[in-house]
């Protein structure tokens, strides 16, 4: 395959989360039930985004890095996908602030997808679109969160775990191995990791929609607050991704032992190691960097790789799997090894 083909690649991946971190034990909680979640989740200390940061504020934070490092002129990227759940504004999207803030050229397209968990493997897939058609050359591809803001502290199953930041990667053509994709997503499964109410089918409404209530488990919410059934969303996950895996390695060619890295979202330790024993991986293979960061949602695959940047992975044969939101799931199988993985950025 020759050098300048539109094979879609990934050349640079850059991270940046907040600079403060939070220690779980210092929340109002009881100590047993503390020791007990981090325990299980691996996770001991998180960031959480100041008020006046948004997801956009980190990607943008994060894509000068990897401009920086990569040696890239603004004027040279004439795409941009940002994904989020959390945008600035109700609309118009992010991509649009991140343009103006990178100063990357008028004259490229600027769209903006509401993705959470999954958000990076569909912005990856949605930028080699882009390239392969010939439509763009260079497209800035950012992912981020800060989900944090949108969780009753007195929720003790999410505040526990979710981090803020913001991703940003980029693709361009060149590429020798095509990437390989797998998606899933059972909408009937919405009611399982959503945010009830601030949409059109319920508007916000003072005395209803911000009304605590108290679960099984002892979290509380208010229809406003970010829900998760996480015993729902195990099962999909456990159920769906082996096989969404086994599908992009059949598309590849690959056997499940060749691959150098299996890449998870970072939900948090105990879903990790489940998914690795349900599909009977080599434990060292499957990278769990979720303690002292929490789950930053889409961009969390991102932050893991570049956090294992010091360990010289060779990365040739990957697959990347997110899940979560939808009920969604995405599965990538590429080869990485020419992709630069910047240092996390904090700020």
């Amino acid at each position: 395959m020759s050098i300048d083909s539109r094979i879609a690649r990934v050349v640079g991946v850059a991270a940046s989360v907040p600079d403060k971190q939070f220690d779980l034990m210092d929340l109002p909680i009881d100590e047993y039930t503390l020791k007990r979640t981090m325990k299980l989740t691996g996770i001991h200390k998180i960031r959480q985004a100041p008020p006046e940061m948004s997801a956009a504020d980190y990607c943008i934070d994060a894509a000068k890095t990897l401009f920086r490092e990569l040696s890239v002129e603004p004027g040279t990227i004439d795409g941009i996908v940002m994904l989020t759940p959390h945008p600035s504004y109700i609309y118009p999207g992010d991509s649009g602030l991140i343009q103006s803030a990178l100063g990357i050229p008028k004259k490229c397209i600027a769209m903006d997808i509401n993705h959470s968990c999954t958000g990076v493997i569909y912005g990856i897939f949605t930028a080699s679109l882009l390239v392969e058609s010939g439509q763009c050359h260079n497209v800035l591809v950012c992912c981020g969160d800060t989900a944090s803001k949108h969780i009753n502290s007195k929720d003790r199953a999410l505040k526990m775990v979710v981090g803020d930041g913001g991703t940003a990667l980029l693709v361009t053509d060149g590429g020798k191995l095509p990437m390989k994709y797998s998606f899933i997503h059972d909408g009937n499964g919405l009611k399982y990791l959503y945010t009830p109410a601030g949409g059109e089918k319920m508007p916000i409404q003072p005395g209803v929609t911000d009304v605590e209530s108290t679960d099984a488990e002892g979290n509380v919410r208010t229809l406003e607050d970010e829900f998760m059934d996480g015993l729902e969303v195990m099962r999909f996950v456990v159920n769906e991704v082996p096989l969404q895996v086994d599908e992009v390695l059949d598309k590849q060619g690959w056997e499940k032992e060749e691959v150098e890295a299996y890449v998870f979202h970072q939900a948090n330790e105990f879903m990790v190691k489940s998914l690795v024993r349900a599909m009977q991986l080599n434990q060292s293979k499957a990278m769990v960097n979720v303690d002292g960061y929490g789950n930053i949602g889409g961009g969390s695959i991102l932050l893991a790789m570049c956090l294992e940047r010091e360990h010289s992975k060779n990365w040739q044969k990957t697959v990347l799997c997110s899940f979560g939101t939808g009920m969604s799931g995405a599965v990538l199988a590429a080869d990485f090894s020419k992709t630069h993985f910047c240092k996390v950025s904090y700020c």
